[in-house]
């Protein structure tokens, strides 16, 4: 039997040839027909003389390796690399790893969906997450010619009624007293200066970790939010906060006199010296070691984040002004956002001022 060939798409085509009982195919770019023959030929002849190998076998945990050695480790951060790494070993590769990336099939996938939910009891948004990265695998099969469409896409993903949300319990104000009066005797200061800024601001990490001394203004009381510290290969890097949007808003008297004790601290560097020279995960890290050492209730940074949130919510200041300082985007805040800061963000500053 003589090697075919089909266009499959644009400058994409089926190549196929039985040999020996066996069926191979493979799909690749030519820009003419001319073209598609020629790469057909020397296809035959690499099967005929059994130097072929038949990319068609590839199970889908070879073509995660794959994507994780010749896109993924130099195309994604290091956070994003090793979520992705526990997601395929945690569920994907033991459910669907041994297929044949061509005989995989979409209600394959859509069956794996609803296990993740039924079965293993995730939460929708979780198992929404794993479907996605098997998709954004496919994707690069379907660009390195290996198949020719995604069988990830267009899959429902079941509501997990029964899964309840994880409840973040906030320190109380007591908790939150002796919290503060601990941090008062940190001796790492540079620590102790992130925690105050992130407790001050509600910043995320990567937001408290990039700011630099011309980032605070100590006149107009002002923190500028509009960079993002986050792990890459070989360090740290300086990416767009979240959301695309920077945040300027007010900070309270006692913020403002710690940073300007912090500064001469350091000996007043230069105002584009960052405040802190910590990675984002030795910053957790330190964190949670300083809770350990002062027998504090075990929280994370984004709870003290969210204790930012309630403190200002509780006190009386509107939730729309709350989403914009934090960087929120509820639906009801969406046309809210001001390139000025607006008057009733000096209320934030003022309850946060001599709170403990």
């Amino acid at each position: 039997m003589a090697g075919t060939k089909r266009k499959t798409g644009n400058n994409k085509w089926r190549l196929e040839y039985m040999c020996d009982g066996e069926r191979y195919s493979e799909y690749i770019s030519a820009t003419s027909s001319s073209e598609a023959s020629r790469r057909l030929s020397l296809f035959v002849a690499e099967i005929e003389k059994g130097k072929y190998k038949n990319n068609s076998t590839f199970t889908f945990t070879e073509l995660a390796q794959l994507f994780i050695d010749k896109y993924a480790t130099d195309n994604l951060s290091p956070t994003t690399l090793r979520d992705y790494k526990n997601r395929l070993n945690k569920y994907i590769l033991e459910e669907i790893g041994t297929i044949k990336i061509t005989k995989l099939k979409r209600i394959q996938i859509q069956e794996f969906a609803n296990k993740l939910v039924t079965e293993y009891n995730l939460s929708s948004k979780t198992a929404k997450n794993d479907i996605k990265l098997i998709s954004s695998i496919l994707n690069k099969a379907i660009e390195w010619d290996y198949i020719d469409y995604n069988v990830a896409d267009k899959i429902s993903i079941p509501k997990n009624l029964k899964k309840q949300k994880k409840k973040v319990i906030l320190y109380s104000y007591d908790e939150s007293r002796q919290f503060m009066d601990a941090l008062k005797k940190l001796e790492d200061k540079e620590l102790q200066m992130a925690i105050y800024t992130s407790f001050y601001t509600g910043g995320r990490r990567g937001e408290v970790l990039a700011l630099t001394f011309n980032d605070i203004n100590f006149n107009k009381k002002t923190v500028d939010f509009n960079k993002n510290k986050v792990c890459s290969k070989g360090g740290v890097t300086l990416k767009d906060i979240k959301n695309g949007k920077s945040r300027l808003f007010y900070v309270p008297d006692t913020y403002i006199d710690k940073v300007k004790k912090y500064y001469k601290y350091l000996n007043q560097p230069k105002k584009k010296t960052q405040l802190f020279n910590m990675y984002p995960d030795t910053y957790s890290n330190k964190f949670k070691q300083f809770l350990v050492e002062n027998n504090l209730r075990e929280i994370n940074l984004k709870d003290l984040r969210a204790l930012n949130e309630s403190i200002l919510v509780n006190q009386g200041l509107d939730v729309v002004s709350v989403a914009k300082r934090l960087g929120h985007l509820p639906s009801t805040a969406t046309n809210y956002y001001l390139d000025q800061i607006p008057e009733e963000d000096k209320k934030a500053s003022e309850i946060l001022q001599n709170l403990f």
